[in-house]
């Protein structure tokens, strides 16, 4: 049967209605599609991003780790030169003691030899049974005494060497336990305040105030060179303090002195050399009787060593630097008083001085030695004038009357040149900037 108009236009109508839907239904997935696709392609981008980001973090990370390797290889070969050179360094201290306790050895062998000739040439001047033939008559007020004349030139040449060999070991022997002290030093807790504040007061009594403020505001852990300079200091002036005595008594030393000086200047050397000679033996008779001082003065000198450590950070004692210390402490001592003796009793037809140099002094290269050689004279500000710190070893002269002399004219002979610590070390230890003064010239101003 025919179809009908109507329906087939409702079929055209209804397939047109399909077409479009499924054009309509094909776009909008399309456009998911594109969509899906856009956002597929950004993720991918993002990843790209996030990998190649991924890529930089690890590639800076490598470096860092790759540096951090490299620090730890440099810091682990730093610390094995450091090891190496503390090593070496430790050898060459422990070498160089050793040589010195050769040295010291040495010393003591000559000096023995050199006081069996003192002794001899002593007993040429005091033995009764000896001739006087050739000999003088010597004054003492209204006594007339005759002695022998030995040849005093002699003499003089024989103390010079035994006197000269004596100080030498004395200096060896305050190098060696300032280096021994000075090896063991180590910063403690605070001490308490009395004994800190008391521990500064004696130290700027013995050393100066300057030296005992250099101890207290610097940190001596890394390097205590200072500590050495200063207990060197200390020592030596303790020593010549024994060495320069009368006899001990600080009250009595100007009064003797005076009438030393005095006598010197209106009679023979050897008249002046006499009366000292008796002066120094019979006082020192009168006050200890033929006591032994070295142990009390030993124990005056580890009291020193104790304040000094405590006011540079230490926490010690008086007994144990003496405990630990004693030998080398009562061979000072005994070789000061020893000194102290030939100087003043034995000798007459001269003096002998002991010679320090004191803080602020201007260097002078005639009368005293650089300990370094010149080498921290050169540090500093340019055109300062290098003034001396302190004292490292003691120097000896010798002083005579001028023959003939009516008004106390001296001849000055150096035997040994003193040796001191200029002020620029504080320069060449980094310890102030070029540009600030040294300590003397703070003192000064």
């Amino acid at each position: 049967m025919p179809s009908s108009p109507t329906l087939s236009l409702t079929n055209v109508v209804w397939g047109f209605a399909l077409f479009v839907t499924t054009l309509t239904y094909a776009n909008v997935v399309t456009r998911k599609l594109r969509e899906r696709s856009t956002q597929l392609q950004k993720e991918v981008e993002r990843g790209k991003a996030q990998r190649d980001e991924l890529l930089a973090e690890l590639e800076a990370e490598r470096q860092r780790t790759a540096k951090i390797e490299e620090e730890k290889r440099a810091e682990a070969e730093f610390w094995w030169r450091m090891d190496s050179l503390a090593r070496t360094e430790l050898s060459k201290k422990e070498q160089a003691l050793k040589k010195q306790d050769e040295e010291l050895v040495a010393q003591r062998e000559q000096i023995r030899d050199l006081q069996n000739s003192l002794r001899r040439a002593r007993s040429l001047r005091q033995d009764p049974s000896e001739p006087t033939s050739g000999g003088r008559l010597v004054g003492l007020g209204d006594t007339v005494v005759e002695r022998p004349l030995p040849d005093v030139r002699t003499t003089i040449a024989t103390f010079d060497e035994v006197i000269l060999h004596m100080v030498r070991t004395l200096n060896l022997e305050i190098s060696e336990v300032a280096t021994q002290v000075t090896n063991s030093f180590h910063v403690g807790e605070a001490p308490e305040p009395d004994r800190f504040a008391l521990a500064f007061e004696r130290a700027c009594e013995a050393m100066g105030p300057v030296m005992a403020e250099l101890l207290e505001t610097i940190q001596h852990q890394d390097d205590p060179i200072l500590i050495d300079i200063a207990l060197k200091a200390d020592v030596v002036g303790f020593a010549a303090e024994i060495v320069s005595a009368w006899d001990f008594q600080h009250q009595s030393k100007s009064v003797f002195t005076g009438v030393y000086k005095q006598m010197l200047r209106l009679e023979p050397h050897i008249v002046a050399g006499q009366w000292r000679s008796y002066a120094q033996k019979y006082s020192k008779q009168r006050l200890y009787n033929g006591r032994d001082l070295a142990t009390g003065f030993a124990h005056q000198l580890a009291e020193r060593i104790a304040d000094l450590l405590t006011v540079a950070g230490a926490v010690i004692t008086t007994e144990a630097i003496y405990t630990t210390y004693a030998t080398h402490l009562e061979t000072i001592v005994r070789t000061s008083l020893e000194l102290q003796r030939i100087i003043g009793e034995d000798v007459i037809s001269c003096d002998y001085e002991v010679l320090m140099v004191h803080f602020d002094e201007v260097f002078d290269a005639e009368q005293m030695d650089d300990i370094y050689g010149g080498e921290v004279a050169m540090t500093g500000p340019p055109g300062m004038v290098p003034r001396v710190l302190s004292t490292a070893d003691l120097g000896l002269r010798r002083v005579e009357k001028l023959a003939g002399s009516t008004e106390g004219d001296m001849v000055v002979t150096m035997l040994l040149k003193p040796k001191v610590v200029l002020d620029t070390i504080v320069y060449e230890l980094g310890l102030v900037d070029d540009e600030e003064p040294s300590p003397s010239a703070q003192t000064v101003m």
